[in-house]
């Protein structure tokens, strides 16, 4: 045993240099361990080992849903967050009055997954009606979703405007188009289709089409009055216009073949943007991605070519054969631009950022499903592509880099499913309105429609209009609660 003379002075500086070593060795200790712990760094007490797990993200509607995984209730309820060891986990959140929601997924180490989307359905869903229509035939809610345009008979311009300010008592009114706008065939007017909503909720683009005629007509729900017949401004035949991303003076129009930019509050018609125009879809305010026919090696013969125009550049992404199947979606999700090409062979192509250089214009992934391929959108956040052909469906996660695919149970589908919100889809067959998730799990009957026409979230998502026919033959705008009160 050592004695030490804590007189010296040599003595108690080096007990001091000491004691400082330790303390500092044990903080580095401490930090190197929060940062493992951070990391999502775990001490496996079976075989002595550090494994890395990843970070669970959960938020729900409604908040406050207990937290199970892998059978285990957690100590937190959404919104919150776990480091959880890598692995297959199955987790459901759940809270009284709902249906259990749940989902097998699989955890790399390292990963930050979130689970910000689960939409908790109740049990018993009450289904009020809001408002009675002689009929409807068409109707479309605004992107701030406070608004609907409700078309109650095809061929007549008048509308009814549903304002849902209040969710619980919505207020309805009239929108007419001016008749000194409309031509008339035979002192008839034609057939009325109510097409988009700008992106800033105020305008709506309209197709009238009498006989042989054409009108694109620009109707704003403050002032009616100030409706704008657009084929008839620029004398153009206009066979399909989306707005410019929030201008609503900006439209993008295919002009008998010919992509062009229609200024509507400078009455100004671009030159020719794209030629041989066959498909086009707007992203924003200047970017277009197209399908078009083009001149091949001689002028004789003919090639179907995709690509995109922004910025006033043109970038042919893919060539083909002059009879190719070709239809395409666009969309930008993290940074990166994603072009989806389908060949109508049931194999959808899938390039990441079409306009840079070949090396970096790749072909990230091959989506498929049994035979022809119907229809493709992607989400309105841009990280999920659907698509399908009758029942069957497939979908591609762009940020997981995995796709899924399943069959939808019940009745055939007469129309394609639609993207209700990011990652919940809807679909009416049967004449049930029915919600799942973008890879076919938490599939819950709402309530009964009538087949054909949209339905819409309120603003704060706690109810899910839709419409029904009602014995007397009145079309009946309805409400079902999905947030309990």
């Amino acid at each position: 045993m050592f004695n030490i003379d804590l007189s010296s002075k040599r003595a108690r500086l080096a007990l001091r240099f000491f004691t400082y070593g330790v303390m500092t060795l044990a903080t580095i200790l401490l930090t190197v361990l929060a940062v493992f712990y951070a990391m999502g760094y775990r001490f496996n007490q079976s075989d002595l080992s550090f494994e890395q797990g990843g970070l669970l993200q959960f938020r729900s509607t409604p908040q406050n849903a207990q937290v199970v995984i892998d059978d285990k209730i957690q100590s937190f309820s959404t919104p919150g967050r776990i480091n959880f060891g890598a692995g297959n986990h199955t987790v459901k959140m759940q809270l009284a009055g709902y249906h259990t929601w749940q989902k097998n997924i699989s955890l790399a180490p390292g990963q930050l997954l979130w689970l910000n989307y689960a939409r908790l359905i109740p049990e018993n869903i009450t289904t009020t009606k809001m408002a009675d229509f002689e009929g409807v035939t068409n109707a479309l809610t605004s992107p701030d979703r406070k608004w609907m345009l409700v078309q109650v008979k095809p061929d007549q311009p008048v509308f009814k405007l549903v304002d849902f300010s209040d969710p619980k008592k919505p207020v309805v009114t009239d929108l007419t188009i001016p008749d000194a706008l409309l031509a008339k065939k035979d002192d008839k007017y034609g057939q009325f289709v109510i097409k988009e909503w700008d992106l800033n909720s105020r305008y709506i683009l309209v197709d009238h089409i009498n006989q042989d005629m054409h009108e694109l007509l620009r109707i704003d729900r403050q002032k009616a009055a100030e409706a704008k017949n657009i084929s008839h401004l620029f004398s153009l035949n206009i066979a399909e216009a989306h707005f410019a991303g929030g201008n609503a003076n900006v439209l993008f129009a295919n002009t008998s073949g010919v992509l062009r930019s229609l200024d509507i509050g400078a009455n100004l018609a671009s030159a020719a943007l794209i030629n041989g125009l066959e498909q086009f879809v707007v992203y924003g305010s200047d970017t277009i991605a197209f399908v078009a026919t083009r001149d091949g090696t001689t002028p004789d013969v003919k090639q179907r070519v995709a690509g995109i125009y922004t910025q006033g550049k043109e970038t042919i992404a893919r060539t083909f054969a002059a009879d190719a199947k070709v239809s395409i979606a666009y969309s930008e999700y993290v940074r990166h631009a994603y072009l989806a090409l389908n060949m109508g062979d049931g194999a959808i192509k899938i390039l990441r950022d079409p306009t840079a250089t070949t090396k970096d214009n790749a072909e990230i992934a091959t989506l498929t499903i049994p035979g022809e391929v119907k229809w493709m959108k992607f989400s309105s956040s841009g990280r999920m592509l659907e698509a399908g052909n009758g029942n069957d469906i497939a979908n591609y996660d762009l940020e997981l880099d995995v796709p899924t695919s399943w069959e939808i149970s019940g009745p055939a589908l007469t129309q394609p499913p639609q993207w209700l919100d990011d990652y919940y889809l809807w679909t009416d067959a049967g004449g049930s309105l029915r919600l799942f998730e973008y890879d076919g799990t938490n599939d819950h009957a709402i309530t009964a429609v009538h087949e054909g026409l949209i339905p819409s979230l309120s603003q704060d998502g706690a109810y899910l209009y839709s419409f029904k026919k009602n014995p007397a033959g009145h079309m009946e705008l309805q409400s079902s609660q999905l947030v309990k009160e």
